[in-house]
């Protein structure tokens, strides 16, 4: 497991909380009925493989932030059946560097989730797993789902309140007494009993079915220790996956890939190497953006060779440049999350 540069965006959501108080921002409420259609939209959206990919894509050839680019984080979440824990759970967690990359230490959360209508919302608890090496990968490994527990579910101070807005659903913190809401609508702030000083978190996630745009900064005694000084949004998008027929120099294989900026290592017949790159993303059109897949082919120095183009989500993409070629076709299954050491 490894610790990136900003640790993880739902990090902060440790220190989430059930609160009884009806001292919600921001400033609408919700009734019943609307608070269940938000709860089922989350449930059906929430789970699946994410990748910020795109994202950096579109940073590196296109636009570069003020702050460099984003992380490349492959965020998975799942529901799963933990009643020990809560009706509604899920379990997260970040794979850095792409899906095939280790696990960021500190990711794995599990969320408890239900309606609250004191506050008008629907409101998560979310906390890392006791013993979190031991449930790495949870949503692959069933058997193990009776058996997790919140590591310290006593020890908490935010509140993380979703509402709907249109189309989508969001979520922001907020401190579950008055005195933690001081910074105003979506922060918490509370004295650390490990630190002594100021904690302080401010959040957003933004959940649609296709993207879910992710802020989540941190301070400590008023200095920035998560999250990105330009306070922009890391940007998910929903992967899908594509079993790939790869076929080179060292033979013809088939590897389980996805949409959203998978890698295929190749070699051309005279020993040069290739890269392979399968990527749905929104690429610069004559206005504005456009959805698309690509399969790219580029050399060792990331100098593109060669692409082709299909519709989103199509069904099949094929690639044959440099004497190498690459057939990727939609599958209906991801290859598995491996246990990382």
């Amino acid at each position: 497991m490894i610790r990136a540069r900003s640790v993880f965006a739902g990090l902060a959501l440790a220190a989430l909380a059930f609160s009884t108080s009806a001292d919600a921002a921001p400033g609408y409420q919700q009734d019943r009925k609307e608070l269940e259609q938000v709860l089922q939209d989350m449930i059906a959206w929430l789970p699946g493989a994410w990748d910020s990919y795109p994202q950096i894509y579109y940073e590196k050839t296109v636009a570069m932030p003020t702050g460099g680019t984003h992380e490349h984080w492959h965020r998975t979440f799942a529901r799963i059946n933990a009643p020990q824990i809560g009706d509604v759970v899920f379990y997260g967690q970040i794979n850095a560097d792409g899906r095939d990359g280790p696990v960021v230490a500190g990711s794995q959360v599990l969320y408890k989730v239900y309606i609250d209508e004191k506050l008008g919302a629907v409101n998560v608890l979310g906390q890392g797993p006791l013993n979190p090496e031991e449930f790495e990968n949870l949503h692959e490994r069933p058997e193990l789902w009776g058996k997790v527990q919140m590591r310290e579910p006593g020890a908490l101070n935010c509140d993380w309140v979703w509402r709907r807005d249109g189309k989508q659903v969001f979520g922001v913190l907020q401190g579950n007494t008055p005195d933690k809401q001081k910074y105003g609508p979506g922060t918490c702030s509370f004295i650390s009993k490990r630190t002594d000083a100021e904690f302080k978190a401010d959040a957003e996630w933004v959940l649609t079915p296709d993207v879910l745009w992710l802020y989540d900064n941190n301070w400590s005694g008023g200095q920035l220790f998560l999250g990105r000084e330009d306070q922009t949004h890391l940007k998910l998008y929903r992967s899908t996956p594509y079993d790939c027929r790869v076929k080179d120099a060292e033979g013809t294989r088939t590897v389980k890939g996805y949409d959203r900026g998978y890698k295929m290592k190749l070699t051309a017949k005279g020993g040069q190497k290739l890269e392979a790159m399968l990527l749905r993303a929104e690429y610069p059109a004559s206005v504005g953006l456009d959805d698309k897949m690509k399969l790219m082919i580029s050399d060792a120095a990331g100098k593109m060779i060669a692409a082709s183009t299909a519709d989103p989500l199509a069904k099949s993409i094929v690639l044959k440049a440099e004497g190498v070629e690459a057939a990727c076709s939609k599958s209906d299954t991801f290859a598995p999350l491996h246990k990382q050491h």
